[in-house]
């Protein structure tokens, strides 16, 4: 059913209000800012009946807000173990190993380079760990490439429909204007299969931050004028959407479709420790060194948390001559730095475990260890490693689809009719291998007689191409004959 047809209007849709309310939580802390994050909680949260730091109602008129941005960098360690290394693409060949036709390689190639995938890809990864999921969506517009453009949406621009676990239909939207009155114009795309054809409609709807509103025409205001949207029916199979989920199970929704996020079971843990790294700064400003002084002592009367004299006071008279009489006292509050750092990283090292990595993988070491290397790495960042794995899975099968069908569209598009090839991508290994642990592999594998020079060649050099390694291989047989061209006793008769 398309979003437009729900009756009551209401915006998020009926059955999506409480879904799009956990998205707006995990995007608010994913966006980092401390501004948003207390504006959310202010709006959404009865500071009454939850004792988050966020959500409290301060009493102060004003107090500096201080905020540690770990879900942002949750995300972002996501995205650098899948993509940061560049995947192999794979490509050129069709299903029996014969070699495809140039030109169509060249439109897959074209298509890698024109939309910078890996950029796209490392993009989508961040934000399907932090959103649960991610969308990659195809179209096309012949003033700015001749070939598809690909572009990401975020689970908040979307209402997909799924078919026994299967993608079959969705509703991209976007706010598209704003007015002062309140008034929010949305622009909708839906993308359905019938007939085994694609059928895309576009509306434009103006309603307000609770309703979608009624329906408006396209032409109606100049943020859609000139998109020039028109619906369409494109003879392919295929929605030319792909959608990615971050893991599964869904925790909140088992059996759904839908992905989880790294940290949306963290963000209390977060709050604490936002709550801790407030208390640590606050202890901080009170142990800054200030006197309490006689009033007769100060040219001044203006008080500043900032200022060495802190208070001022008019001492009576008849304690002047007091032996107790102190007209500048000192005071110095304790700073607990030790508690708050032990407290804090407890705190972090939790929430990054919570989220299915290993404290490691953030630079994190137990205290007097040092930095390890090789087998011992891979070791302390298994569970990093692991998730890496799990999230490769979901990653690889789609991808797959999205290039088939990015070929489907290319050539229903443009009218270049031709039998889609298979494109495979392989994440590559994040971590990097210790040249030292590689050289005793090598050595072991010489000893046993296992390995042919050129394994041992490509072993040290998984890089090189096999040109190259074929080369080095020569060399070796060269060197290692003494500069002979052929062994001696070739030549006996």
């Amino acid at each position: 059913m398309a979003i437009w047809d729900n009756k009551n209007k209401e915006w998020p849709p009926e059955g999506w209000q409480s879904l799009y309310d956990r998205l707006d939580e995990l995007a608010v802390w994913y966006g980092g800012d401390p501004n948003h994050l207390l504006r959310y909680y202010e709006s959404k949260v009865n500071p009454h009946k939850i004792d988050f730091y966020w959500g409290m109602k301060w009493e102060e008129e004003t107090r500096e807000a201080v905020h540690l941005p770990i879900a942002g960098d949750i995300a972002q360690m996501s995205a650098n173990l899948l993509f940061g290394e560049a995947p192999d693409i794979q490509y050129g060949l069709d299903d029996k190993g014969a070699k495809i036709s140039d030109d169509m390689v060249a439109r897959v190639k074209t298509f890698i380079d024109e939309n910078g995938l890996i950029n796209l890809l490392l993009e989508g990864a961040e934000m399907a760990a932090a959103l649960s999921g991610i969308f990659f969506k195809l179209d096309y517009d012949p003033i700015l490439s001749d070939t598809p453009l690909l572009t990401t949406r975020s689970p908040q621009q979307a209402f997909p429909e799924f078919r026994s676990g299967r993608l079959w239909a969705v509703t991209f939207h976007r706010e598209v204007k704003t007015e002062q009155s309140g008034a929010i114009f949305r622009l909708f795309e839906r993308r359905h299969i019938e007939n085994k054809k694609l059928n895309i409609t576009y509306k434009l709807y103006k309603g307000t931050s609770s309703q979608l509103g009624r329906e408006m025409g396209l032409d109606s205001i100049e943020e859609t004028k000139d998109l020039n949207l028109q619906d369409e029916v494109i003879n392919i199979p295929v929605l030319g959407v792909v959608y990615i989920p971050n893991m599964k199970p869904n925790k909140l929704i088992p059996g759904s479709p839908l992905g989880d996020g790294d940290y949306r079971s963290c963000v209390g843990l977060m709050d604490s420790l936002d709550f801790v790294w407030s208390s640590w700064l606050r202890d901080i400003e009170l142990g800054l060194g200030q006197l309490i002084v006689d009033e007769g002592l100060l040219q001044d009367g203006k008080i500043s948390k900032l200022q060495r004299v802190f208070v001022k006071l008019n001492m009576e008279p008849i304690r002047l001559g007091s032996e107790k009489y102190e007209p500048i006292k000192p005071i110095q509050f304790q700073i607990r730095t030790d508690d708050h750092m032990k407290a804090c990283d407890t705190l972090v090292r939790n929430i990054i475990g919570m989220s299915g990595y290993s404290p490691q993988s953030f630079g994190l070491v137990e205290y007097g260890q040092q930095t390890d290397s090789g087998t011992a790495l891979r070791i302390r960042e298994r569970k990093s490693l692991l998730t890496r794995a799990k999230k490769g899975g979901y990653w690889t099968p789609e991808l797959k689809k999205l290039f088939y069908q990015m070929q489907l569209f290319d050539g229903a598009k443009t009218g270049k009719i031709y039998e889609p090839m298979p494109v495979n991508v392989i994440l590559q290994d994040s971590v990097i291998q210790d040249e030292k642990e590689v050289a005793a592999i090598v050595r072991e594998l010489e000893q046993a007689k296992a390995a042919s020079t050129y394994i041992k060649v490509k072993t040290l050099h998984p890089s090189w191409p096999e040109e190259e390694i074929e080369k080095e291989v020569e060399r070796i047989y060269r060197d290692n004959s003494m500069g002979l061209e052929e062994l001696p006793y070739e030549n006996i008769s």
